[in-house]
Parts: C-alpha cells; sequence; structure tokens
C-alpha cells in the first residue's frame, strides 16, 4: 500500500505524543468561529478587548484535566529516573487561547511532578487552527456546513465552498512539522501537542493512519481533553 502524501508520520516513533485541545474559550463563549491569525493570536480585541483567550471556565477547565493528564504520564506521580532534564516538551498552536492552555499544563506538570523541568510552551504555527474561509467569525453551528463538505464524496472537503482549509492539508503541515521539528531533534520525550477541535481530531487520523477526512469518525475530543496517541478511539 502506497503512503499518501499528506500523511508524513512513520509507523514508528521515537517520542510518546499527547494531543490536548485548548479549553473553552471566549471565542467559544460568544459561538464565534475564530481561525484568523491576525484576529486569534493578538492580545487585543475580543468582548474584553484581552484577545481571543481562554474564558474562566475554560482556565478551570484545563487545570482539571491537566491534573489527570499528570496522573496518566506519571502514575505514581514522581518524577521519572534518569538524567533527562526536559522529559516532557509542551509545542502549542500561537493562538491564544492555545498557548493560555499549554501554560496552564506547563505549570501543572512542574507543580505535581517535575519541580520546573518543562520548559516553557514552544509556539508553532503548523498547529494553528483549521482555517475557515468565509465562515471565519460567523457562527459556530456553520461547523456542520464544513464536516458535510468533508464527508462528501468524491473530493472530501478539497474544494470547498466556502473557501475552508481541507483535511489533508492539515494532515499535512501537522504531520510534517511533527517529523521535522520533533522526531529528527529530540527522542524518548512526552510531547504534548496543544491545538485546536478539528486540528486534534485530523491528527489523531494521522497517528491512526486513516484518512483525515474521517476525523469526525473518531471520538471527539471535547474543549480541555486530551488524548494518548497510543490509544486513540
Amino acid at each position: 500500500m502506497t503512503k499518501p502524501s499528506y500523511n508524513h508520520l512513520p509507523q514508528h516513533l521515537k517520542n510518546h505524543y499527547i494531543i490536548q485541545r485548548h479549553g473553552f474559550s471566549l471565542a467559544n463563549n460568544e459561538g464565534l468561529i475564530c481561525s484568523n491569525p491576525d484576529i486569534a493570536i493578538p492580545p487585543k480585541g475580543g468582548p474584553l478587548n484581552t484577545g481571543y483567550g481562554l474564558h474562566d471556565k475554560g482556565k478551570a477547565q484545563v487545570k482539571e484535566f491537566a491534573a489527570l493528564l499528570s496522573k496518566h504520564i506519571f502514575p505514581t506521580q514522581e518524577a521519572p529516573a534518569g538524567d533527562d532534564d526536559s522529559p516532557v516538551v509542551i509545542f502549542c498552536s500561537p493562538f491564544k487561547r492555545t498557548v493560555e492552555t499549554a501554560e496552564i499544563i506547563q505549570g501543572v506538570l512542574n507543580d505535581t511532578v517535575l519541580g520546573g523541568k518543562v520548559a516553557a510552551p514552544i509556539r508553532e504555527i503548523d498547529l494553528r487552527e483549521r482555517w475557515y474561509g468565509e465562515l471565519d467569525m460567523t457562527s459556530d453551528k456553520n461547523y456542520e456546513l464544513c464536516w458535510i463538505d468533508d464527508a462528501a464524496e468524491p473530493d472530501h472537503g478539497e474544494h470547498s465552498q466556502y473557501g475552508i482549509e481541507s483535511p489533508t492539508s492539515v494532515c499535512d503541515r501537522t504531520t510534517r512539522f511533527i517529523v521535522d521539528k520533533i522526531e529528527s531533534q529530540m527522542e524518548g520525550k512526552t510531547v504534548i501537542l496543544v491545538a485546536h477541535g478539528d486540528v486534534c481530531q485530523i491528527m489523531m487520523t494521522a497517528f491512526k493512519h486513516i484518512e483525515p477526512w474521517k476525523h469526525r469518525q473518531l471520538k471527539h475530543v471535547d474543549t480541555a481533553n486530551w488524548r494518548d496517541t497510543l490509544n486513540i478511539e
């Protein structure tokens, strides 16, 4: 079977990956699709003029699920043996809501187990939100229009009538980043990838080596939730 051109992940990986969705955000609270980096990255704008970061509800969510993640990665809640000064590495989308999520996770892991060994999250543009084209800054009920196109044969969202980024494009940029900037540069790490709903779902299809347009067939990752790529349903 020929390996698809859009999924760059090898069958055997050097690192252990956790896929994490950002917490409930101000855009979620407003019922908005917010996928434009020019709007979603800056610290200004949005309903509070503080940017489109996390809602207070989302901050509490992330802390709760980060504590569960800490127990998942470190069941005994003890630091791993050995001389690795950075056993956990966090990469995140540069959108404000994902950066804030990643920083909370960093704090929880350092407070519970790692005592400062988790460095500041690394912002990576290839983990950015899927671009929703004409649907950007419209009602989040319009996600359904996107998912209908993703599921529809024969092109599965490749030529969206709304200018939405295709599932294969998201898969290509995220998996290329994992291979080029993580797998080629580190080994034996637990890597947490903090991203967005559809981006998380599409990355999961890559780790399962199934077509990216099947992302809605996988168990949905709710806000602030995470998935261990060794056990994707």
